[in-house]
């Protein structure tokens, strides 16, 4: 530790906002808040499994986006989940390495995601979303007070991203049961329902690997203009390996997937709960701000680490060669000095500099998607639902890293 850390920055007695267990019911804004008043740079042990035992948490917007911008100090390579062991294999995908190797690699599926692209695709999730809605609605439960009631983690949240990821890869969501386990076991290694131990994770990595081996296969047999073809030429071509294949499919199954879905969780909670901002929806006036907020106020992934590399003075504070550093998004996108009354869900929120998705280089390749699936989900909703509330107490993963619904089950009117 430096001497400079006894100062602002020292660590504080029961203050702990990096173990899972502190994030079994949500995440713990009010100790964020806390942090971001009195010690916004915070060290912490870290007091469950994990690869690290101490971390600097940056809990302020602007700590969190002047340290993202800095890659001659902080680098993405070693891993962004203090707790995940990585392979050399697995270590190398886009978010665990840094330019120029991260450019090289984000190239070869930019052109997929950009938003003319993306566009394209509007009408059809929408059609998608609405058959998810009316299959949920058709095989529900009746509520009580009328209208249906179910659980919209597992007919909603989960199945439209995914489906969306499996046609821009080309392949069927036919095994979608057993996509969701693998993404489930690999992303949120921290809860018990999902990954109990690392031999799950383990298990999930090594047969999600011999599904991508069989998708390249077909890819080689019958090649397309999908994205798992793209990626099959460039392993063939020598411009990839087989490592950075898999890990690339990896990266795009179960990013593409989780966090999607659980911005959609968070957005459909906070609807349900809040019904003035359902009647706003309602208008139509508001859907790419209350996408936006969503977004926000999910925050699906609540932190990504940095490895420092070369002695930083970073405000007051000393970072040193070999430690981790915590860009906390979940605490940075309810920062009072940047968004009004930051506690409040709003779907008219309008600027709305959130960094959900990143920032900078590592800026998420799938966001324009994830906002289209988002809004086609919510404009379907609209059209089918005049009232939401919420029939029992969500639950949430337990897992600092990953901001998790695990169970959502609404009234839907």
């Amino acid at each position: 530790m430096t001497e400079t850390m006894h100062g602002s920055a020292a660590e504080a007695e029961g203050v702990d906002v990096l173990s899972n267990a502190v994030y079994a019911d949500g995440v713990p804004h009010e100790a964020l808040a806390e942090l971001r008043r009195t010690q916004p740079i915070f060290h912490q042990t870290i007091p469950d499994e994990r690869m690290y035992d101490e971390a600097w948490v940056l809990t302020r917007y602007e700590h969190v986006l002047e340290a993202s911008k800095d890659t001659d100090h902080f680098v993405n390579a070693h891993g962004l989940n203090l707790r995940a062991s990585y392979t050399e294999d697995e270590d190398r995908h886009l978010l665990n390495v840094d330019d120029p190797e991260h450019l090289r690699l984000r190239r070869i599926t930019n052109r997929g995601f950009t938003p003319r692209v993306v566009r394209r695709y509007g009408e059809h999730y929408r059609d998608l979303a609405g058959q998810l809605l009316d299959s949920a609605i058709n095989k529900a439960d009746e509520a009580p007070g009328g209208g249906v009631r179910f659980d919209v983690v597992d007919q909603l949240s989960v199945p439209l991203p995914l489906l969306a990821i499996c046609e821009l890869l080309g392949t069927t969501p036919d095994d979608q049961n057993q996509l969701v386990l693998w993404s489930n076991a690999i992303i949120t290694n921290d809860d018990p329902d999902y990954s109990p131990d690392e031999a799950s994770r383990v298990q999930a990595f090594t047969e999600m690997n011999a599904y991508f081996q069989e998708l390249l296969a077909a890819r080689r047999a019958n090649p397309g203009d999908d994205l798992a073809s793209v990626l099959a030429q460039h392993l063939d071509s020598g411009q990839l390996n087989q490592g950075e294949f898999n890990s690339y499919l990896a990266l795009l199954f179960v990013a593409g997937n989780e966090t999607t879905r659980n911005a959609i969780s968070h957005g459909l909670l906070q609807l349900a709960i809040n019904p003035d901002q359902y009647e706003l929806l309602k208008t139509g006036e508001y859907y790419d701000t209350a996408v936006e907020e969503m977004i926000r106020w999910a925050s699906p992934v609540i932190y990504m680490s940095r490895t420092v590399i070369k002695e930083r003075d970073f405000h007051g504070v000393t970072f040193a060669p070999g430690e981790k550093i915590v860009l906390h998004y979940a605490s940075a996108n309810r920062d009072e000095d940047i968004f009004e009354d930051s506690m409040r869900f709003d779907v008219t929120r309008d600027p709305n500099p959130h960094i959900a998705f990143g920032f900078g280089a590592h800026f998420c390749l799938g966001a324009h998607l994830a906002r289209l699936e988002i809004r086609s989900l919510l404009e379907e909703l609209v059209s089918r639902a005049s009232s939401l509330s919420l029939s029992e107490p969500e639950t949430y993963v337990r897992s600092s890293f990953i901001s998790g619904v695990k169970k959502l089950v609404l009234d839907i009117a």
